[in-house]
Order: C-alpha cells, then structure tokens, then sequence
C-alpha cells in the first residue's frame, strides 16, 4: 500500500510539534507573517514556472501516475540568529516515488568540511580573495531525460484549470534523483569553463585561477584577484544558471568566519553563535540559574544505562543532538568526544543521557561566544594526534555486553597548527591491549591522515605556493604510546607473533610511511591533542589541551 495523503512531517520520528523557522502550510498561512509568505510562494512560483519552465500544464489521463507535492517553509537566518529571509519550496513527494521505477541511482556528494577548513588556512596563509556564491532552485536547473516522464499534482493556492497535472521538464526540488541530476549538471558547466574535479574530493573543482568548492546550491570561490571569480560566476550566467555573489567566505553554511591578527600575523575565528543559542535554549538553559559547566563531559563514561530513570522528555533528544553534531563537527572539536557518547544513545535516552546533553548545554552556555581560533604558522607542516582509550567501558556496563569491551579512536589532524579534521568513534574490533588499541586508532588516523596529506599538496600546487616548500612538506605523527610506536617503526617491516592477528587490517599504512616521508614521534601524554577525542579529561587537563587545540 503506497501513503499518498499523509503529511511528509507526520512520518519523521519525534518531529518537533511546532518549529517557529519550519512552520507548517496551515502554520504559515495564519501567522502573523502570512503575506512574506506568500510573497515567498510566489516568487517561488515566478522561478519555477516562469523564469526556468519547469513543467507544462497536461490533462491527467486515467494511465498516469500522478504524484503528490507540498509546500516547505523556512526562516532562513544568519549565523547571530537574526532573520535572512521567508524561503518557501515547491517540493514532489518524493516518499511515493518507487525505486526501480521512478527512479535508479540518486546519490550526489558534498564537500568534505575537512576541504573547507584546508582551503580557508590557505587562503588566509596567501591572503586569497573569497567570495560566496548561490544558485537560485539549483535543483530545477537540471533537466529530466527525453525517456523520463514524471507527473505530479497542482500546488496547494496555484491550482489551474480543472483536471490538469504538471508534467515535469526538471528536476524539481523532492525527487529521489534531483540532487544527483544537479551535481551532474553543475559539473558539466564548471568542467566546461577549465574547472577540473579533483580526485581526492569530488566537490573540489580546480582551476588555472580559480578554485571553487560545491555544497549543493552553495558555492564557495578563492582565487588570486576579486577578478577571477566574477569572470567565473558571469560566464556560469550566460549558460543559463541563476547564479548569485553573495560575498566573501564569512557565514558560509552557517559557520560564521572573522578575520582577526594583522596583515603579517593573520588569524581565522570561525564561529556559530546562533546556533549555540539554540541549542541552549531547546536544553531550557537560558535561565540565569542554570550554572555553566567546566567541561563538557563527566571524566567517568557514559554507560547505556539500561535499567536506568527513564527519560523525562522534557526536550527533543535527537534534534539537539543533531544541532550538537553540526557544532562539534565544524567550530567545536572541544565537544566532539562529549557529542559522541550522547549520540550513541539517539534512540533509547535515558534520564542520564538528558543530564549529559544538559550538561554539554552548560558548558556552551559558559563559552557561548566562543570558537575555532585558526591562526597558521609559517612551517609547512601536516601533524597528526592519534589516541585511543583502551575498553573504556568495561566496568561500567553489563559485562556480557560485548560492546562493553570496544575501545575508543579519537584524532586530530593539523596543517600549519591549524586544526582541519578530527574524529571520535568506537572501534569496529575488540582490542586485546592498551598497545593494539593505540595501534588500531594510530593505523586508522592514517586513513584520513594521507588523502589530507595528498590534498593538501594538490591545494598548494593550485595556488601558487612555492613547490619546493610543498614537496618538502613535514608530515608527522605524535604518538604517546611506545608500544604502538615502536611497532609501527619497525625495520624491515615485520609482524611480531602477538601483532599477527590484526596484521592484515591495521599494518597497511607502514609502507607509506616512508613514501610519504612521515615521522613518527613520541609526544608527553600531557600534550596528547588526541586525548580530547577520547575521554573525559578533570578541568585543568581539559582547559590545557583546549588552549592548545582551539586557541583560548
């Protein structure tokens, strides 16, 4: 049985009731700002059927499969919070579209946030020109193929004439395969103008002057000279994209992005205040008698708590910590191994999970203005900060819990002392040690640490800085562990007769050790930046640790 006339909201689980920035079509109309929402609609409406002819009108015959559409509003806002305009989308249901039939492949990828964060040292290391770009119902650009029939109904308040459909022309906004007809398309036009895709991000478009990365309809373009780029976004014009400058990198995706230091001494803080306050507020922390935290994160585990108080409800656990992933994942890495724990638990919280989302809340509470101080030195240099804690929740959960046993991968990867990618995770496989844990986080950090590595030099190859300094580029590894140390430095390569068991899977990276001229050092546990990604840390640790990695 297909579902045709129920709400796409009513189908997502625990959706928030009543989102201010989200409203409902009923929500919308008898609000207080029911006229900016219609103008929103129509403009919607002029862009889709006018400007971009993204259907025609046919009478529906008894042989059609007629979809369903709806409209989807949204305050769209700037990084402090305050509102950047009503957005309303026309969008199919693509929830009754079946696979197979309607549709084949629809997968479309995103930059990488790790891309980003390289490309922005760069840019402030070179003093490159930014600017942000979007595209206007990007989705709509791309057109449907000559075999490909697809009907849907007439939006709710533009209904035309009496027993007539829309037959689509493109790919408008809900279908399952729209995003990934659109990225084929603005790729054919970039790769056009002498923007190659790079291999080692598929987002990534490089060129003779500029470089330019993709996030769905947002577009973030550096390049030597204001010049360059405008010559790019007007010939994306002239082939018929509604594309739009909208400024430099400042607000990019939310993230907030200041220029700080001197023109000799530059420095990046990148910054997401708004959604802080949210996140905040969503937790019901705004009161002045709710205390700030000094870390984000209890030094003991957190356990899964099974048969633990049920959770009181009182907040939306999965939105916030949706919210808290977004933050940790970009401005925050302090949160990152705190955000993770309670992320575990999205799906059976108990009281105990609420009170470590509350008190994360506490902690951003007291660091609100807070963020990512970027500032890159002058030494080309790719660091890695590998760790591992070694069946952390053994004791602390049911024993019988295989899960129980699992140790904990947290990393940090760094270029020009400037943090661009870090990760905490559970590892896949139950480690025998404290060694084969260290060596496991140490042979996965490796995963992301050589195609950064491989990307970075692409990066500054692009850009013009001097390939001797490149090709020279120190790449090292700072591990606390001896254990893991001397095991991966072994020579000739060999495999000890307790290491065999995890020879295949994690002994890999040794051969490129040496083909990437990567060093591998023993670091003082103190400042182990991994320790932040794997634990929680007493206050004096953690704040040492923090001024290392975030810059206060």
């Amino acid at each position: 049985m297909t579902i045709t006339d129920v709400q796409p909201h009513l189908l997502k689980a625990k959706a928030s009731k009543s989102d201010p920035d989200n409203p409902t079509w009923s929500q919308a109309m008898n609000s207080a700002d029911a006229d900016k929402w219609w103008d929103a609609m129509s403009t919607e409406m002029q862009t889709l059927e006018v400007d971009l002819k993204a259907w025609k009108l046919v009478k529906r015959e008894p042989w059609m499969k007629v979809l369903p559409c709806t409209w989807a509003f949204r305050i769209k806002r700037f990084p402090d919070g305050l509102v950047k305009k009503f957005k309303a989308r026309f969008c199919v249901r693509g929830d009754c579209q079946t696979e197979g039939v309607d549709f084949s492949d629809t997968w479309s990828p995103v930059i990488q946030w790790s891309t980003v964060r390289t490309m922005m040292v760069l840019s402030t290391k070179l003093g490159l020109r930014s600017a942000q770009a979007d595209i206007t119902a990007a989705f709509v650009h791309a057109e449907l193929a000559p075999d490909e029939h697809i009907f849907v109904h007439q939006p709710a308040g533009f209904q035309r004439g009496h027993n007539l459909v829309l037959s689509l022309n493109r790919s408008v906004y809900g279908l399952r395969q729209a995003p990934r007809y659109f990225f084929q398309h603005l790729k054919r036009h970039l790769e056009r103008h002498g923007l190659q895709q790079s291999s080692l991000d598929p987002c990534l478009f490089i060129g003779k002057s500029v470089i330019a990365l993709c996030y769905v309809d947002d577009i973030l373009f550096y390049a030597r000279a204001d010049s360059y780029i405008d010559d790019i976004i007007q010939r994306l014009k002239e082939d018929g994209i509604m594309i739009r400058k909208e400024g430099s990198a400042e607000g990019f995706l939310g993230v907030d992005v200041k220029s700080l230091g001197t023109p000799s001494a530059p420095r990046l803080l990148l910054t997401q205040t708004g959604l802080t306050k949210r996140i905040v507020e969503a937790l019901g922390l705004c009161s002045t008698f709710s205390s700030a935290a000094a870390t984000p994160a209890e030094t003991s585990p957190l356990p899964k708590d099974s048969q633990g108080v049920p959770a009181t409800g009182t907040f939306n656990y999965a939105a916030v910590v949706g919210m808290l992933l977004y933050l940790s994942g970009h401005t925050r890495p302090d949160i990152a191994f705190a955000v993770h724990q309670c992320a575990r638990y999205t799906f059976c919280p108990t009281r105990r999970h609420e009170l470590a989302l509350i008190r994360i809340g506490r902690y951003l509470k007291g660091t609100m203005d807070k963020g990512l101080i970027m500032s890159p030195n002058d030494k080309p240099c790719v660091d890695c900060y590998p760790d591992a804690d070694f069946a952390g929740l053994y004791g602390h959960e049911d024993s019988q819990d295989p899960h129980c046993a699992r140790s904990r991968t947290g990393y940090l990867i760094t270029m020009f002392d400037c943090p661009v990618l870090w990760k905490s995770k559970l590892q896949t496989e139950i480690a025998l040690s404290t060694m084969e844990a260290e060596y496991v986080a140490l042979s996965t950090s490796c995963k992301d640490l050589f195609p950064i590595v491989d990307l970075i030099r692409e990066l500054c190859s692009a850009v013009g800085l001097e390939m001797a300094a490149v090709a020279n580029m120190h790449i090292k590894i700072h591990e606390d562990n001896v254990g893991a140390l001397t095991l991966a430095s072994l020579e000739p390569q060999r495999m000890t007769p307790r290491s065999k068991h995890y020879a295949i899977k994690y002994h890999w990276f040794r051969e490129h050790v040496h083909s990437k001229r990567v060093h591998l050092l023993k670091i003082d546990s103190r400042n182990q930046l991994g320790d932040l990604f794997t634990k929680g840390l007493p206050a004096p640790a953690f704040t040492h640790l923090r001024s290392l990695l975030m810059g206060w």
